[in-house]
C-alpha cells in the first residue's frame, strides 16, 4: 500500500490539539511535524488518535533514534486531551514555565484570578491574599469596593506534583 498524505482536517485537529507546538511539555518548539504514534507501516492508521504534533528534533528522537519511547508519546497525547479540556492557554503555559523554573510563588496582574481559576479549583495554586495595588470604586450611595490589581499565588504540594507529572509525561489524570 502506498503512503498518502494525512487528511488536512485531521492534520489541523492534531496541530490545534498541541497549540501548533511540539506536544512534549519540556520542548514545545513551534515548528511541528505530524508523527504517527503507532507506525504507519504497521497500522496504516492516519486517525487523530494515532497522530501527535512533534518538532523535527523530537520526531527524530522518537522515530529514528528511539530516545523517546512509544508509551511516553501515548501519554503525551493522553495528557493533551486532559489539558485542553480542563485548562486555558494561560494555565498551560504557566505549567510549562513553572516546570522549568521550579518556582513556588508567582504574581499575576489584574484578572489573574480568572486566568488560573481551574488550577485553583483543582488545588494546584493557593491565593495568598497579599495586599498590594488595588482599584477603589466608590458610589454616592455608600458603595465601596477595592478591586485587587495583583494576585500572589503559592504552588501547593499537589500543584508541584501535577506539574512534575505534566513535565515528565506521566499520567496527569
Amino acid at each position: 500500500m502506498s503512503r498518502h498524505a494525512v487528511p488536512a482536517e485531521v492534520k489541523r485537529a492534531v496541530l490545534d490539539e498541541a497549540g501548533h507546538r511540539c506536544a512534549i511539555p519540556t520542548c514545545r518548539a513551534t515548528t511541528t511535524e505530524i508523527a504517527h504514534i503507532a507506525p504507519w507501516a504497521d497500522t496504516h492508521d492516519d486517525s487523530f488518535e494515532n497522530l501527535i504534533a512533534l518538532c523535527p528534533n523530537c520526531h527524530t528522537r522518537f522515530d529514528q533514534k528511539k530516545e523517546i519511547d512509544r508509551l511516553a508519546v501515548r501519554m503525551y497525547k493522553h495528557n493533551l486531551g486532559i489539558l485542553n479540556n480542563r485548562y486555558g492557554e494561560f494555565e498551560r503555559r504557566l505549567f510549562e514555565v513553572l516546570a522549568k523554573s521550579n518556582e513556588r510563588v508567582f504574581v499575576l496582574g489584574a484578572a489573574g484570578d480568572l486566568l488560573v481559576a481551574n488550577a485553583i479549583k483543582d488545588g494546584f495554586f493557593e491565593d495568598k491574599h497579599v495586599e498590594g495595588m488595588g482599584f477603589l470604586v466608590s458610589g454616592d450611595n455608600g458603595f465601596s469596593k477595592n478591586f485587587p490589581m495583583t494576585f500572589t499565588y503559592w504552588v501547593t504540594d499537589a500543584g508541584v506534583e501535577f506539574i512534575r507529572r505534566f513535565a515528565s509525561g506521566a499520567d496527569i489524570a
